[in-house]
């Protein structure tokens, strides 16, 4: 490949997969185009079949660089000198780390960074660590990382000015996040309970949504005093038990959704505990219910009895019924349950599968 004009160049993005000849130069390409152009954005994603490559030094010192995406088999390597004066949006996208600060030098090379995406695979870094005093958006994704190194692995959180968060974490290492008091949108999946630093910066978040939930108890004992929107994608455990609880710590809840698509195939019998008393998001706020993958549960047509029955704002509720293939009278059945509900002619539409 040639690049010409590179005077003019700001946008470069380079895909390639595993047919890519392995004596492809391709880090001279990223090195003109970094050092012969205005280049604002980069997106280099490398599936090769060959040792992952190391980007050239020239690239942590762009100064015009605002958007840079790294994929797959690019090595990072930082080095000691690492300036982006102008990068806004950084995607570490199951990358190789040379070593355990490579990340933390980029990071702290980034004055004014906003957004940011790590993904992980199973890499070698133990201590994964996101301080940035300007971002504003993170979005962290890990498979299952390796236990072979136990359960020392672990992920630091400390950005001050952040007010979206997205933790979707299967690994179930541990976890440590500094107070965030901008914070208002969090989707989580939450794989150790929260720590009390997290917890605080919930007290004025708007949105949140808990996927692949275990437990519903440790996200109980804070107020959701400004949430606006919930949503519960229960996996196991006792989340229904608790969910009266945490309904009362959420007085401002118009949207409420439960997913209970991941928690239909468990055959434990999960109960209802009806709180003694209404919530005042039932009472005063809540507009929209909805509830995806109801599967006809003794607990499941409780919870949205109740709800239907308390919920004296609701515009809205929608049920979406679990696929059960031919077996009509068990559908049916679903339905009847669903009609004999207080308030179902003006609120409810029964939905398909999915909303």
């Amino acid at each position: 490949m040639r690049l010409h004009n590179l005077s003019s160049l700001q946008k470069l993005c380079i895909k390639l997969g595993p047919r890519c000849p392995v004596d492809v130069d391709v880090v001279e390409w990223v090195a003109k185009a970094v050092d012969g152009s205005v280049l604002r954005k980069l997106k280099f994603r490398l599936l090769w079949e060959s040792d992952p490559v190391t980007m050239p030094n020239s690239l942590y010192t762009c100064k015009t660089l605002t958007k840079l995406t790294l994929s797959y088999k690019i090595l990072v390597d930082v080095p000691c000198l690492v300036y982006l004066p102008s990068l806004n949006r950084l995607d570490l996208q199951y990358v190789v780390y040379k070593d355990e600060d490579s990340h933390v030098r980029l990071l702290s090379g980034c004055p004014v960074l906003e957004y940011l995406v790590v993904l992980r695979d199973d890499d070698h870094v133990m201590k994964f660590t996101v301080k940035v005093p300007s971002l504003l958006s993170l979005t962290y994704t890990t498979g299952a990382l390796s236990q072979r190194d136990g359960n020392d692995r672990s992920l630091v959180i400390d950005t001050p000015n952040l007010t979206y968060l997205d933790i979707f974490d299967c690994s179930r290492h541990s976890c440590s996040i500094e107070y965030m008091p901008r914070l208002k949108k969090a989707w989580m999946n939450p794989s150790t309970h929260p720590g009390e630093n997290f917890l605080k910066s919930l007290s004025t978040i708007e949105y949140l949504k808990l996927s692949q939930l275990y437990t519903l108890v440790p996200w109980c004992n804070v107020v959701f005093s400004l949430l606006i929107e919930c949503r519960l994608c229960p996996y196991y455990a006792d989340w229904c038990e608790s969910l009266g609880v945490l309904l009362s710590n959420c007085p401002k809840l118009k949207v409420l959704m439960v997913d209970s698509t991941y928690e239909a195939g468990f055959p434990v019998l999960w109960k209802w505990n009806q709180p003694s008393s209404v919530s005042e998001c039932l009472s005063s706020h809540l507009e929209i219910f909805r509830w995806q993958w109801y599967a006809g549960r003794e607990y499941q047509t409780k919870v949205i009895r109740y709800i239907l029955k308390n919920s004296k704002c609701l515009k809205k509720a929608e049920i979406s019924l679990k696929s059960i293939g031919n077996l009509e009278e068990e559908q049916k059945k679903m339905i009847e349950d669903l009609q004999s509900m207080s308030r179902v002619s003006t609120c409810i539409l029964l939905a398909g599968p999915r909303f």
